[in-house]
């Protein structure tokens, strides 16, 4: 646990990106936390999401009693009844915009792709924190977070046709296997059938058995030889996918 004892803005925001579970957040005053009473509601409602104490003893205000605890639920109502009020004023002016056929939407935000998957690259590694990361896209957190879950999801939809795709060219490659394996059965028995009469004329009935046997053995073991490679393809080409999934989803 670590007790953050923060004396000015720049102070609180900065614990407020370092903080972990379990540890408190500790100040002189609550326009150290914030600027406004919703901006003081969201930063305690975060704090509490991640298991964050806060505590402002001149506001009587300290999440690690029941009192405290109480007053953060009341805040985090307040501020849920906020959200709901504005989202209904929100899906009335959209229905209004809609009947005078003026709602186009919201617009996209325009972002550079490569430089969006550097910064994340960046983020992903440790290198640099989330919030200098959307500092650096000039990003909202929701813009930010809702990009990252876009790019996971197509991401996901990537592999599951490059999956879709190997399966189906495995299957084409044991449909062939198979065609191939017939023409050569096609082929022995017609290798038979031309030993068994050439011995009919040449040979007596043992030695043309002897040959049909011998003909069969060779087919069954060339069945087998392009059975057994087949699997081999098929396991290896699963291998290499599950390794290529498995190295993505890291």
């Amino acid at each position: 646990m670590t007790l953050w004892s923060v004396k000015d803005r720049e102070g609180f925001l900065a614990a407020l990106e370092a903080a972990q579970a379990g540890d408190c957040i500790q100040t002189e005053s609550l326009e150290t936390a914030a600027k406004s009473a919703r901006e003081l509601l969201c930063a305690l409602n975060d704090l509490s999401r991640r298991r964050v104490d806060f505590v402002c003893l001149p506001a009587g205000l300290d999440t690690r009693e029941p009192a405290g605890s109480a007053i953060l639920a009341f805040c985090r109502s307040l501020l849920d009844l906020e959200k709901d009020e504005r989202r209904e004023k929100q899906q009335q002016g959209i229905q209004r915009a809609r009947e005078e056929g003026k709602y186009r939407g919201r617009k996209p935000i325009a972002v550079d792709e490569t430089l969006f998957d550097s910064v994340v690259a960046l983020w992903r590694e440790g290198k640099i924190t989330a919030r200098e990361a959307m500092k650096r896209l000039e990003l909202k957190p929701n813009t930010f977070y809702r990009r990252i879950k876009e790019q996971e999801e197509q991401k996901m939809k990537d592999y599951k046709k490059m999956e879709k795709d190997i399966r189906a060219e495995l299957k084409e490659a044991a449909k062939q296997s198979r065609q191939d394996l017939s023409e050569l059965k096609k082929q022995v028995r017609a290798e038979a059938e031309s030993v068994k009469h050439a011995a009919d004329e040449a040979l007596d009935l043992h030695d043309v058995e002897k040959e049909i046997r011998r003909g069969r053995r060779r087919a069954e073991a060339a069945h087998d030889d392009v059975v057994r490679q087949m699997k081999k393809d098929v396991e290896a080409e699963t291998k290499e996918l599950k390794k290529l999934m498995e190295k993505e989803e890291g």
